[in-house]
């Protein structure tokens, strides 16, 4: 644990100590009414069991005021490769300011504090309803990647949100889902017998080697980029750490697996973090259509604000879908502080990648091995 002082351009002082001691980001956490699940320290837990270290910072300010910023490293002979709050993937971080009130000069203050970090990247992903405020404060040398995230407003409970926000498709759909009888359970870590977790590794092996079809990709290679980020190790790690804030939603038809939907569960924000179905089988039964509509009445009784149902590119199929439960988007850009030009190599990369994948989707049409 290291503990510096440093001054601000008003002649303030702060004092940051990482990693954050846990007894004070657990109770910072506990007093920040916008905190998300994902800005627990438990949170920490789950990336640490996948070769990140804790490099949180707490921010002790002269008027007694302590924030905490989720920070998580990647080291490798020594050298600090990256510091990231948090990694692609592992979703929202930012900072948590204990009694609320996250201003702008926050911000200020802890990204001037990642620019002056050595680690190769530094990067702040914050919660999207203080994007814009992020955003203010980030200096010209950040580069912005942006995202759209798809909210839904529970103001009201649930019969609100059902009745004059949720779409008539959604109402119809899940009406119709509901009278084909689905095994649907709600489950979480802390349960025995629990069938959520292996569920969603055999879902998503199968999204797996559809994505491959799709884009033309060699089966052997899909498969091994999906070993590498490992989706049901994360999201067993993530369970077995956040324990009941992490809800498992499952849907089986006849014995046959439909859909798993895993939610983060807050004080005022429920997070739509992983889910994973059968095509053919969630078309003829609308199962994803109830277990959404589940997820979010639940995310009503619990007193929760926001549902956050995830990043979709305008437009898309995804972005259409969550239209139907009232979701609206909200704009907002990961902050990134680059030593090496990451993100034009990472742009790079993926429009290699695609190109690859359409000649390898050309090829199987032509052929018609596809």
């Amino acid at each position: 644990m290291t503990m510096i002082e440093t001054s601000l351009a008003d002649g303030t002082t702060v004092r940051i100590t990482s990693p954050a001691p846990r007894a004070v980001w657990r109770t910072v956490f506990g007093r920040a009414p916008d905190a998300v699940a994902t800005q627990a320290p438990e949170w920490m837990d789950a990336l640490g069991t996948r070769g990140y270290r804790d490099a949180s910072r707490l921010y002790e300010l002269d008027d007694g005021r302590r924030l905490v910023l989720p920070l998580a490293a990647r080291r490798v002979a020594g050298l600090t490769l990256t510091e990231e709050s948090w990694p692609y993937g592992w979703g929202y971080g930012g900072l948590l300011a204990e009694g609320g009130g996250l201003t702008d000069a926050d911000c200020r203050l802890v990204l001037d504090d990642l620019a002056r970090r050595p680690a190769v990247l530094r990067a702040v992903v914050p919660m999207p309803l203080h994007g814009a405020r992020w955003a203010a404060a980030a200096p010209g040398t950040v580069r912005r990647v942006p995202y759209t995230c798809q909210v839904v407003d529970l103001d009201g409970g649930f019969d609100t949100v059902w009745s004059t926000r949720f779409r008539r498709q959604a109402r119809n759909s899940v009406r119709k889902a509901e009278r084909f009888g689905l095994d649907v359970q709600r489950e979480h870590a802390g349960m025995s017998h629990g069938r959520g977790l292996e569920m969603f590794a055999q879902l998503y092996a199968g999204a797996v080697d559809r994505w491959a079809a799709q884009r033309g990709q060699p089966l052997r290679i899909a498969r091994l980029l999906a070993a590498r980020r490992d989706r049901p190790g994360q999201l067993a790690a993530a369970a077995a750490a956040l324990g009941d804030r992490c809800v498992i939603w499952s849907a089986c038809h006849r014995g046959e697996p439909v859909a798993v939907n895993v939610v983060l569960q807050g004080a005022r924000h429920a997070v739509g973090w992983l889910c994973a179905m059968q095509p053919e089988l969630a078309r003829e039964t609308l199962a994803t259509y109830l277990l959404h509509s589940l997820t979010i009445s639940d995310a009503c009784r619990a007193g929760v604000r926001h549902f956050h149902m995830g990043e979709s590119e305008t437009g898309s199929g995804a972005e259409h879908f969550k239209r139907y439960f009232g979701a609206t988007p909200v704009e907002y850009a990961a902050l990134r502080f680059e030593r090496l030009p990451l993100s034009r190599a990472e742009q790079r990369l993926r429009a290699g990648y695609a190109a690859v994948s359409r000649r390898g989707l050309r090829r199987s049409e032509e052929s018609g091995t596809r």
